[in-house]
């Protein structure tokens, strides 16, 4: 049975007790989920199985219409009470383990252990439902996104580079950077997010792609789980802002004004691209679906002119490459009468079967190996096969309480040496005092 919300009114009705109904009457499993046509697929399929296997369990989806955010906030409100809480909600991994501290989530780690299942998904992927607090697996995630540095191949081989261009090293890119600008000057050289106005992308696509591939990546540079910490002075962070300041400096990038506008990260894609006016841009495996027939920018003939390269380590040490990623989970919470009931529900959303369909339909990387391996996933998306191989050397953001306010922090230090002219070793300093302000000071250590 399907209840629809479309209203903060609604949800916020539910989640303060006014006019709101129970979390799971008997014989009832209640989902909440993110609305969407894929995500509305996948939990009525799911919800037609389970009925199936459970004669006397009704399963009640109740979708919201909302943004990443404003569905988080939504959920929150919701499991503050046991009233309303749900017994399994669709959950961003970003937030698994803020909600994981709050009390909201039941760690799965014993039920999963037992779960045949659970050693076909691809083990770095596993992070994504696990909390950075205390190291326990609150949620199984349902699909993936990976990183790579698309290309225009039209532009690549009119700068006299080869079609099938894969960079070993950030020289690598710098110097291909060169070629496009001296040979092909109508074309920005290099698209990399680097402002405030770019926002998370700027954190995640213009830095931490680049810093997860210095030594150490991100335990290293950024936090470190081990001993819960953040990190200041490291080499790493100071190479990656190095990097862009040259590539700024160079003139390879957009203009001030197209690096300050919010709206860019579409006009590049959907505009510039297709008319080869842009050489490279480091973006998020799900770029392709915006091209295809059905997307907002439809273009035909873009398999012929768009290539795709893995975005290399500092100096091709370590994995030789590196990606970052993200993605959605399913999770039960703390409140969930019957657990049990609630478990396999979480099992049927993620079975083969339904995590098939839900990387078809999205577009997202898959993070079962037999849906990667899967020819109805590969015919289905011409990016799956490359973008799949890079789950093995991705990185997952330190997705903390005050992550958002360190991602701002690194916004803010990005813009300040590109086009604020800053010095690195000032941004540096001034990162490194405001990372311990934000922190504290008993949260943060100094790079080894």
């Amino acid at each position: 049975m399907k209840i629809g919300f479309t209203t903060g009114t609604a949800i916020l009705a539910l989640a303060t007790g006014l006019g709101s109904v129970a979390h799971a009457a008997d014989g009832e499993l209640r989902v909440v989920y993110r609305d969407s046509s894929f995500v509305t697929a996948v939990m009525e399929s799911a919800e037609e199985a389970f009925e199936s296997a459970h004669p006397g369990i009704d399963v009640v989806l109740e979708s919201i219409s909302a943004s990443s955010r404003d569905y988080y906030t939504k959920v929150s409100l919701m499991n503050q009470s046991d009233s309303t809480a749900p017994d399994v909600i669709y959950e961003d991994g970003f937030y698994v383990t803020a909600d994981a501290a709050a009390g909201y989530l039941e760690p799965l780690d014993d039920r999963l252990a037992e779960w045949d299942d659970w050693s076909k998904f691809v083990d770095i992927a596993k992070q994504n439902g696990t909390s950075f607090v205390d190291g326990k697996l609150y949620a199984i995630p349902l699909g993936t996104d990976t990183q790579a540095i698309w290309y225009n191949k039209n532009v690549l081989t009119e700068a006299g580079l080869p079609a099938d261009w894969q960079p070993e090293s950030w020289q690598d890119i710098l110097d291909a950077a060169a070629q496009i600008k001296e040979n092909v000057p109508d074309a920005i050289p290099l698209n990399l997010y680097v402002t405030k106005a770019g926002g998370e992308a700027s954190t995640m696509r213009g830095l931490m792609n680049l810093l997860s591939g210095t030594p150490g990546a991100l335990p290293a540079t950024l936090y470190d789980p081990a001993d819960g910490k953040w990190v200041t002075g490291s080499k790493g962070m100071a190479d990656t802002l190095s990097f862009l300041k040259t590539v700024y400096e160079a003139g390879y990038l957009a203009s001030d004004n197209e690096l300050q506008d919010g709206n860019f990260q579409h006009v590049l894609v959907e505009q510039r691209a297709p008319s080869d006016e842009v050489g490279m841009f480091i973006d998020g495996s799900w770029i392709w679906s915006r091209w295809a027939e059905t997307g907002s920018a439809p273009w035909e003939d873009w398999t012929d002119v768009i290539g795709m390269a893995k975005i290399p380590t500092q100096d091709g040490g370590g994995n030789g490459f590196t990606s970052m990623s993200g993605g959605w989970t399913i999770a039960m919470t703390t409140y969930a009468d019957d657990k049990d009931a609630a478990f396999d529900f979480l099992t049927t959303v993620a079975d083969h079967t339904r995590s098939l369909q839900y990387s078809v339909l999205s577009g997202a990387v898959g993070v079962r190996e037999d849906v990667n391996t899967d020819p109805a996933f590969l015919d289905a998306n011409p990016t799956a096969g490359f973008f799949s191989s890079l789950v093995e050397v991705t990185n997952f953001r330190p997705a903390l309480e005050i992550y958002p306010q360190v991602s701002s922090l690194i916004q803010e230090t990005m813009e300040a040496v590109t086009v604020g002219g800053a010095s690195v070793q000032d941004a540096m300093e001034r990162y490194d005092s405001q990372l311990t302000r934000l922190a504290g000071r008993s949260n943060v250590k100094a790079a080894e």
